[in-house]
């Protein structure tokens, strides 16, 4: 019995065994065949095979590593450079916008332009092209060259001037082309006819040029023809200046006889300057001594007459001004009298007319019986050549009256009273004169159209015999 149970107990053992070495078996052939799959052959080799497959793949995993290094350090400025780009991309973007609103500007301009031209029918002028064929820095320094002479070319007229300041705007070049158009009426808008046949500025400025030449060729034969001795010149000179003094006198007695307010007489002080009488004195007495300046043929009159009192008066700053200007003044005997007006207050005596030593009133006063005198020198000279005997009418002009005070119009009242003028007064508001008629002007607008109501006031003085002075007062 227990032998029995000993042997069931192996019969077990055995059977588990042998099913534990099916399975072994079974996982040894898979393996195997696993080996045969991937190409390892299980023999003495076998390690040494595996060493060296386990080298190589640690070499490629280490090149693989430097590799990955590598290809991220490119990645690396890959991405940078990217950056870059995307920076310089937007930046490009953001110049195209500003160069596209340029470019637009500058086509909308050059329309405004070409429109202009040819408004203007100037298109043959500016469309020149040779110009075309320029680079920018040569039509720059072009430009600047010209602006530069039109500066000076212009100075003396004020519209032309503003207008090139308003054309220098670089934003703006259609400017430019208004202030030729400018230019270019101007100058056609002086022509004459008479000389020049042509309405084109630029070939009449040709012509006239040709013109200049013939005439002042022709003018220099005329004046070696005509030409007279610096004594003459001093003489006729000399005379005109004391036909001018006698002139001055006769207004003195004239004016001996005005007086308002504190004036009892005006009177007119006329002299010749110290360097022109010296001057006149050399012409007549000593032109000998600088035959050399008159007897030149490089030099004309004038010249020689300003080279000459440039010599006599070193001391004296003739400025920019060429010596052919400077002797046609020298030319002029109006440059060779000083004058001065005096004024007789009683017990001052006679002073100069200033500003400090005259009231406003005595002031206009003053100038105002001047030149009564002087129209009245007129009337008298009209009245001898015409032969006839014409009442005139004197009427003057004040404006901004509101300016003075009550002493200074009573002053002008009386001067007018005496002097039989009529003095119209413009002022900003009512003066209230006592003498004379008021108006005034108010504008007032009624079921939208403008009236002008004029209102008289006269005078509350006491009327005179004679024609009393008006007044206008405007508001």
């Amino acid at each position: 019995m227990p032998d029995a149970a000993q042997l069931s107990q192996y019969n077990q053992v055995l059977a588990s065994l042998k099913s534990s070495y099916d399975t072994k078996k079974e996982l040894l052939n898979d393996l195997y065949k696993e080996l045969q799959d991937i190409g390892v052959r299980a023999d003495a080799g076998a390690e040494e095979r595996a060493r060296a497959r386990r080298d190589e793949l640690h070499m490629q995993l280490s090149n693989n590593r430097s590799r990955r290094n590598q290809l991220e350090k490119a990645l690396t400025f890959c991405e940078a450079e990217m950056d870059n780009l995307t920076r310089k991309l937007r930046k490009l973007e953001r110049d195209y916008c500003e160069m596209r609103e340029q470019v637009v500007t500058a086509k909308a301009g050059w329309c405004a332009v070409m429109r202009l031209v040819k408004d203007n029918g100037v298109e043959r002028r500016l469309h020149r092209r040779e110009l075309a064929y320029l680079s920018a820095d040569e039509l720059r320094s072009m430009s600047d060259k010209a602006l530069g002479a039109l500066r000076l070319a212009v100075a003396d007229n004020e519209h032309l001037r503003d207008v090139l300041r308003i054309s220098e705007d670089p934003k703006r070049p259609e400017r430019k082309i208004q202030f030729f158009v400018a230019v270019y009426q101007h100058l056609r808008e002086r022509i004459r006819q008479d000389i020049i046949r042509t309405d084109d500025p630029v070939e009449a400025i040709e012509q006239m040029e040709i013109e200049l030449s013939r005439l002042t060729e022709e003018l220099t034969n005329r004046e070696q023809k005509l030409a007279i001795s610096s004594r003459s010149v001093a003489n006729i000179i000399r005379k005109t200046i004391q036909r001018e003094q006698n002139r001055i006198r006769m207004l003195n007695q004239g004016l001996q006889s005005v007086s308002f307010g504190q004036v009892n007489s005006v009177r007119l002080n006329v002299n010749v300057r110290e360097t022109h009488s010296m001057l006149l004195d050399v012409l007549s007495e000593q032109h000998e001594q600088h035959q050399d300046l008159f007897n030149s043929n490089r030099l004309t009159f004038s010249e020689a007459l300003a080279k000459l009192y440039q010599r006599l008066n070193p001391q004296i700053d003739m400025g920019q001004r060429t010596p052919q200007t400077i002797g046609e003044e020298l030319l002029d005997y109006r440059n060779y009298l000083e004058m001065e007006v005096e004024v007789n207050r009683g017990s001052d005596g006679w002073l100069r007319a200033e500003s400090g030593a005259l009231s406003t009133g005595e002031a206009i006063g003053t100038g105002m019986s001047i030149l009564v005198m002087v129209v009245q020198s007129w009337e008298d000279e009209s009245r001898r050549l015409r032969g006839k005997d014409i009442s005139p009418c004197r009427l003057l002009f004040l404006d901004e009256a509101a300016r003075l005070d009550a002493r200074s119009i009573a002053t002008l009242f009386e001067l007018c009273e005496r002097l039989e003028m009529q003095l119209i007064i413009a002022a900003p508001e009512n003066i209230s004169p006592e003498k004379g008629t008021t108006y005034k002007l108010v504008r007032k607008v009624f079921n939208n159209h403008e009236h002008v109501h004029v209102v008289g006031l006269r005078g509350f003085a006491a009327p005179l015999p004679e024609a009393l002075p008006g007044t206008a007062d405007a508001s």
